[in-house]
């Protein structure tokens, strides 16, 4: 099929789509008996440009165990920052006019206990977080972002939020993993890209940021916290929104420029169409993701579905979006980083494309 490439408003079924892959609710706190509890928390924040129309704050942590994989499966996380860091007044994410902020949007925190409406990191994302070989925890299986995403500009950034897992090529194909409650259903888990982006009213305040996270395990209840500094809130370049063309056989090719400053980006592309009843092909692949290190054309093969099946089904709308890094992002996650503490950069700065669509 030939290339349909346009930057338009999604339908609103999509938007619904996406904003709708949330679990359950739970009025009891789960009994959660995790090992290993030595978790390391580590924690570096940069700038977010916000496909030009806005900015933020990217938080980039760790929480890891001696085994590399999450330390502890729920918990809550407040992020506090200086002086003019505060989430913006009005959004319907927790931590609206407030500082500290509970790291979640609202799509992503649910009640537990007594404590009510409380932020889960997990669902937050970040590296280390989640079941081994896996960054979902069960209470959400694909995170939104950005948070305080409905004070953007619908303009500059329409499509929002966003489910943001690594797929392939990028990396492995997503699995049905237990999930964290440790009954039920298991619950799809991709690979985390590790970002976690937080939409700002102003640009955000240089100084120091501290995440705190609270947690029971095994019955104790215990905090980690750690810290970083902001020293400049200069923006990366605007990004560009990828370049996008069917390949003709259920894969895409992705074209993508790297601006000054940016020396990775990941493309993430959503297949958004919901096979309907009688349907002769289903997408083998929800997410895929391109990793780019220089500007070019990147392929998606057409064959990437379970056995070989089809990547992404003919008349498919896909919905591609690009994230550019000053520093190298993907390395910093599983599954070929599992150090317990990597080393972060210190600052990690982020630029973010307008979405592109097409269809397969």
């Amino acid at each position: 099929m030939s290339e349909r490439l346009r930057l338009a408003p999604v339908p609103a079924t999509l938007i619904l789509l996406l904003a709708g892959c949330t679990t359950g609710q739970s009025n009891t706190t789960p009994a959660i008996t995790f090992t290993p509890s030595n978790g390391t928390l580590k924690l570096a924040v940069g700038t977010v440009n916000f496909a030009g129309g806005g900015s933020g704050l990217n938080v980039l942590e760790t929480f890891r165990g001696s085994n590399g994989f999450t330390a502890v499966p729920i918990n809550q996380a407040l992020l506090g920052g200086p002086a003019g860091f505060m989430g913006p007044g009005g959004s319907r994410d927790p931590g609206a006019g407030s500082n500290p902020v509970p790291l979640g949007s609202a799509a992503n925190v649910f009640a537990i206990g007594s404590a009510g409406q409380i932020t889960i990191l997990a669902a937050a994302d970040g590296f280390g977080i989640g079941p081994p070989l896996a960054s979902t925890t069960g209470q959400n299986a694909y995170p939104m972002q950005p948070q305080f995403g409905d004070m953007l500009g619908k303009a500059a950034f329409p499509f929002q939020p966003l489910p943001l897992y690594g797929g392939p090529p990028a990396y492995p194909a997503a699995t049905l993993v237990a999930n964290a409650f440790g009954g039920g259903p298991k619950v799809p888990s991709g690979w985390s890209e590790g970002f976690y982006l937080i939409a700002l009213a102003a640009a955000a305040p240089t100084g120091t940021y501290t995440l705190s996270v609270a947690y029971s395990q095994n019955g104790a209840a215990a905090t980690a916290n750690a810290t970083a500094a902001l020293a400049s809130s200069a923006l990366l370049p605007p990004l560009a929104p990828p370049g996008l063309a069917s390949s003709g056989n259920g894969g895409l090719t992705v074209t993508v420029t790297l601006p000054p400053g940016v020396v990775e980006e990941l493309i993430n592309v959503t297949d958004a169409t919901t096979p309907g009843l009688g349907a002769t092909c289903a997408a083998g692949v929800t997410f895929a993701t391109v990793r780019a290190t220089s500007s070019g054309a990147y392929g998606i093969a057409g064959n990437l579905g379970p056995n070989g099946t089809p990547t992404f089904c003919p008349g498919d709308q896909l919905v591609a979006q690009s994230f550019g890094f000053d520093y190298l992002d993907q390395e910093l996650g599983p599954p070929g980083n599992t150090l317990p503490a990597p080393s972060l950069p210190a600052q990690a700065d982020v630029t973010v494309s307008p979405p592109a669509v097409t269809m397969e």
